[in-house]
């Protein structure tokens, strides 16, 4: 049977599916909401609700009647971007507009456009709302190249500077400043369809609707620009006439799982961005209840502990997660889970929500482009979100892309587990307060496939999916990963060695070997480049000291860039920790929690430390000679063996990454432990 049934009204829609066994989940959506976008919410069904399923269609809709309960209100969860200075799209204007109530100003269509100054900037009338009221647009300033407007107050009346008849000066007694300026978008087009088919007024059933949008953004620039050029015409009705800043294509796609949101954004001009692709309010609660929300790799940020059920009531700042509250700094917050608590402390209703790793979602190019933060948390609760990007700048034809998942979870729940799909992909989901020694997620769709680790991961999973779902351990609270679904499909020609089971040790570097004392290599942290050909779990690694030295050895794993060919310069993957050289002999270290390494390239990472009385010496491979490597802008450093890059100075615990330059140490024979 058909999972959705959609009742729509023109622009106006409500969309019913199973929450649980007894209750059937109704969310909204709306084809003209503020500005004409699609938004969640209409003024029949003012939250997300919860209805019996014996409720019938009239109980519903047009209306909700008594029979819901309201759990989440959805109101400004259609995301817009972030300029650097200015929300803009969705359901937001330039928020730079400065609003006079003058009483009978005498101001008419005629003067739009004209200019007027406090004496220090100049100001431009935008809109005329009514005879008592006057729109003016800030001033912007250009830097760099990228244009940006000003927040700031007239600092006396405005007197004319040019362009109106009525050039009458504007006391500026009763101002109200950062003012949404409207329209703010143009040439807006809407598709609708339900399972490929278009969507008719009434009621119909299906498995998935669509809703596609697009919309063009003018830049700040242009319209104050335009005004000025255009005296006495309004600009709503030139708004295809102005300088485009960009395009924003948004597709949300309702299933019985939840909904999905895809954004892209299209530079048309130069810009800084940021986005998140969805935004999240806070669920609804009853009197005397409260909300809880659990965030993976994600540690103390603000006031809260994210790693455990976190109050988010108590929160009275905005709260940033940068990356110094990350477990693994490599990979931005992505995901959460909230629930809605009783005074008694039971469960009532879930919410998840997150950012799939695909497009500019792939936390390899996410954590390049939300150094500041990556994920936004505002003090009123309106706002909870991750950070596609944060401060990119964009040259026009550039593009950012990103897949938001939004879900809802039926008490009782001990775990966050799902399968989401973005249509071509499938996404494994679990996120999990509390150790478990053995537990298993229902998975039948996904019947052996196989599980490649894609995001923040550290639970113990099954390698592929069971007939009876993913087998998985919690070791120590809290347990969370994100996995691609793939299928099952041998490769004609694998790699040997690449491969076996839970416990064993392998080399990621195979060959002949000799050994290298430590030589002049004191606090010079040094870099090699290792393959691996999948996603490899492990919590041992190894390394053999074949004379004694001095202090120790401290090594790790840095994420490889494939934009520079380097390493990454963020902190490490994992730091292995230090490794004693005062007798010869196989060093194991043992991690406390094991890390994925990814497929692909990552950069072994060695430094000697501690004493450099007497260099140590370690088993070396003397292969690697097939491996590419960048040397510099001159072929000086051509001459003699180069293995890798190094850096200086680096006496303590690894961090980020200064590369400076190359080195002739042979990458050290390393064995690692699959776990």
């Amino acid at each position: 049977m058909p999972g959705l049934t959609v009742y729509r009204s023109n622009a106006l829609m409500s969309i019913r599916s199973r929450f649980d066994g007894t209750r059937d989940l109704v969310m909204p959506a709306n084809l003209a909401y503020a500005e004409s976008m699609v938004g969640m919410w209409h003024a029949g069904l003012p939250q997300v609700t919860l209805v019996p399923s014996t409720a019938t269609d009239a109980q519903v809709w047009p209306v909700m009647s008594a029979v819901g309960t309201r759990i989440h209100d959805t109101s400004d969860d259609n995301c817009p971007i972030h300029t650097g200075w200015s929300y803009i799209g969705g359901n937001h204007g330039y928020n730079i507009g400065t609003q006079v109530a003058v009483t009978n100003h005498g101001k008419s269509t005629a003067d739009l456009g004209s200019r007027w100054t406090d004496g220090i900037r100049t100001f431009t009338l935008l809109a005329v709302p009514n005879g008592n009221s006057l729109l003016f647009g800030n001033p912007y300033t250009v830097v760099d190249g990228v244009a940006q407007g000003v927040r700031v107050r007239p600092a006396a009346a405005l007197t004319h500077v040019a362009g109106a008849r009525n050039r009458t000066t504007v006391p500026i007694t009763w101002l109200t400043p950062d003012v949404q300026i409207r329209p703010a978008t143009h040439s807006h087009t809407v598709v609708v369809d339900l399972d490929g088919r278009p969507l008719p007024d009434g009621r119909s059933t299906g498995d998935e609707l669509r809703i596609r949008e697009s919309y063009v953004v003018p830049s700040y620039r242009g319209m104050i620009d335009t005004a000025q050029a255009n005296i006495g015409t309004p600009l709503a009705t030139i708004m295809t006439r102005i300088p485009p800043m960009c395009r924003i294509d948004n597709d949300y796609r309702w299933s019985p799982g939840g909904l999905l949101v895809t954004q892209r954004v299209t530079a048309m001009d130069r810009f800084t961005l940021s986005t998140g692709v969805t935004q999240c309010s806070a669920l609804t609660v009853p009197a005397g209840g409260s909300r809880r929300q659990f965030m993976p790799n994600v540690e103390v940020a603000g006031t809260l502990n994210w790693s455990t059920w976190a109050r988010i009531d108590t929160i009275t700042a905005i709260t940033d997660i940068t990356p110094a509250s990350l477990r693994d700094p490599t990979m931005p917050a992505a995901g959460m889970t909230q629930w809605a608590i009783s005074g008694g402390g039971s469960q009532l209703w879930g919410f998840a929500a997150g950012l799939l790793p695909v497009d500019d979602g792939q936390p390899a190019t996410r954590v390049r482009h939300t150094t500041a933060k990556s994920w936004f948390v505002s003090s009123s609760l309106k706002k909870n979100y991750p950070q596609l990007v944060w401060g990119r700048e964009l040259w026009p034809g550039q593009t950012v892309t990103g897949t938001a998942y939004r879900r809802y979870l039926a008490p009782p729940s001990a775990a966050t587990e799902l399968v989401v799909s973005d249509g071509s992909r499938d996404f494994v989901i679990i996120e999990r307060v509390g150790a478990v020694a053995a537990a298993r997620m229902a998975a039948p769709e996904l019947f052996h496939r196989r599980l490649v680790p894609v995001g923040p991961t550290n639970l113990a999973v099954a390698e592929r999916v069971a007939a009876d779902g993913v087998a998985y351990q919690v070791p120590v609270s809290p347990g969370y990963g994100v996995w691609r679904a793939d299928p099952d499909q041998a490769s004609p020609q694998p790699l040997p060695g690449a491969t076996s089971g839970i416990g064993s040790y392998f080399l990621p570097l195979a060959g002949p070997t000799g050994t290298t004392r430590c030589t002049d290599a004191f606090q010079r942290l040094l870099l090699h480049p290792m393959y691996l050909a999948e996603a490899t779990r492990v919590d041992r690694v190894c390394v053999e000291v074949t004379a004694a030295g001095s202090g120790w050895l401290r090594h790790g794993v840095y994420a490889h860039d494939p934009t520079t060919g380097r390493p990454a310069s963020q902190g490490p993957i994992a730091d292995f920790g230090a490794l004693g050289v005062a007798t010869a002999g196989i060093r194991e270290y043992v991690l406390a929690t094991p890390v994925t390494l990814p497929a692909g390239w990552h950069w072994y990472a060695v430094v000697w430390q501690g004493s450099a009385t007497t260099p140590p010496t370690l088993r070396t491979s003397q292969v690697g000679g097939a491996t590419a490597l960048n040397i510099g802008t001159g072929p000086a450093a051509m001459a003699g063996d180069r293995f890798g890059y190094q850096m200086s100075g680096v006496a303590g615990l690894l961090g980020p990454v200064t590369v400076a330059g190359v080195h002739q140490f042979p990458p050290p024979r390393i064995a690692y432990r699959r776990a």
